[in-house]
């Protein structure tokens, strides 16, 4: 496991980051407590030291299963990151929704603290937000910013308040319409980790085609019957190719953003300890450069086609 450091700052994360959303048991269905800390504990024994969750996952159970962890590890040995949402962006509510979360996870500090999205500048500026981030910084609750959901115009716009060391966008094989804000953030020494590196399953290749999902991915645009078996046949071409080298699809997709100039370290999740272990055998190895383009071209041929969806929970465009 290869651990990378996160835009100016000192905050260091594994290249793989375990993303803890599913653990607040609500978009993706119930799940275990004792079934998500031994994801944690399982992703931590073999070398994943970032944990990522948010205050409106499960409505602060993710934290606090993430608190749970913290405590039996020990905080010393993990890099831990959260998120506000949206209506907690006023100065005061997120200086309380940052000592809420940080009661929630029993620490005094978060590593990564993200706007979770972009919100109209007319209900609170870019400017107060930003300001508000700095100060949490300067009083040591938060040791880095982060930006989550925003576009080029956005994160530039954030980028005049405060210090951005590190944007969350939505990108995977099947979701890649923030190409231009990954080279942006490379170009400005932002790092970039990505979210639903699995397109929340897609690419795991357990999914039959004509498949009928009934949490949150009923609404999502890629889960709708116009993309959904295109998506599968995506897949299928990962699936072959990652044959070849004795891994899964999903361990393929992980491998291939991995590879992908300008991303840091993709998060992606785990329900359980199994998945936590079979999602950590996507480090350690690379495809061929013939191999990585026999993916990216059955990728791009796909999303070339796709709406401009302006988010991936919905199918709302920006057209």
């Amino acid at each position: 496991m290869e651990y990378k450091t996160l835009g100016k700052g000192d905050v260091k994360v594994s290249e793989l980051i375990l993303g803890c959303w599913a653990m607040g048991g609500d978009y993706f269905g119930a799940t275990e407590d004792t079934s998500s800390l031994e994801a944690i504990e399982k992703s931590y024994e073999l070398g994943v030291n970032t944990l990522d969750t948010a205050e409106i996952y499960g409505s602060g159970r993710s934290e606090r299963v993430v608190g749970e962890a913290i405590k039996r590890i020990g905080r010393d040995k993990l890099s831990v990151i959260s998120k506000v949402f949206k209506p907690s962006m006023q100065h005061d509510k997120m200086i309380k929704a940052c000592e809420d979360s940080l009661s929630r996870l029993g620490t005094d500090y978060l590593d990564v603290y993200f706007l979770h999205y972009p919100i109209p500048e007319e209900e609170v500026s870019i400017e107060e937000r930003m300001s508000t981030m700095m100060e949490l910084k300067k009083a040591g609750k938060i040791r880095a910013i982060g930006l989550s959901n925003f576009s080029i115009e956005e994160m530039k716009a954030a980028m005049k308040y405060g210090e951005v060391d590190v944007i969350q966008p939505c990108y995977s094989l099947l979701w890649r319409y923030d190409e231009e804000l990954v080279k942006f953030s490379a170009e400005n020494n932002v790092s970039v980790i990505p979210y639903s590196t699995l397109a929340q399953g897609l690419l795991t290749g357990k999914y039959k085609k004509d498949a009928v999902f009934t949490d949150g991915r009923a609404k999502a645009a890629l889960f709708q019957p116009e993309n959904y078996n295109r998506c599968l046949e995506v897949t299928d071409v990962l699936s072959e190719v990652s044959a070849k080298y004795g891994k899964t699809p999903a361990q393929g997709a992980i491998a291939w953003l991995l590879q992908t100039p300008g991303i840091t370290a993709p998060i992606v999740g785990a329900k359980n300890g199994k998945q936590a272990e079979e999602n950590i055998q996507a480090s350690g190895w690379k495809f061929s450069e013939e191999d990585y383009e026999i993916i990216n071209a059955a990728s791009k041929k796909f999303t070339d086609s796709l709406p401009n969806y302006t988010l991936f929970f919905n199918t709302e465009t920006a057209d």
